[in-house]
């Protein structure tokens, strides 16, 4: 079921003229917390990426990369490299700059095959 309600909701999301009313926002931003708060790996991504990069505060952005890190993984690299930004950084709340965290989530990413990770994995290697 979640499925199906995950797959509506990205429908709805990427039709743009549906979007720009605030109510349809509104709805599709409560259905993609529901479902990620449920568990739904999918929504737990879309989620945590929409409140990071377009969060009103800092805690909306500590709470997407909450929802990020519970999915970032080799099966999805995106949110691995994400983790590995935000460890590296160190900028968000809740997750400050810690070099060994950050190079987890970057061997993570690379295993993923993230195109940027492979390349600072690379250049890392290369530089000893």
């Amino acid at each position: 079921m979640t499925a199906v309600m995950f797959a509506v909701l990205n429908w709805v999301f990427h039709r743009r003229w549906l979007t720009r009313y605030r109510w349809v926002h509104d709805r599709l931003m409560r259905g993609f917390r529901r479902l990620a708060d449920r568990g739904d790996a999918n929504a737990q991504e879309l989620y945590g990426f929409l409140l990071l990069h377009k969060g009103t505060d800092s805690g909306a952005r500590a709470t997407g990369a909450n929802y990020l890190a519970k999915v970032a993984g080799v099966s999805r690299p995106k949110a691995a490299w994400q983790m590995y930004q935000l460890y590296r950084d160190g900028l968000t709340p809740g997750f400050a700059a810690s070099d060994e965290k950050a190079e987890h989530y970057l061997q993570l990413a690379a295993r993923g095959g993230h195109p940027l990770a492979e390349q600072a994995m690379a250049e890392q290697v290369s530089q000893g």
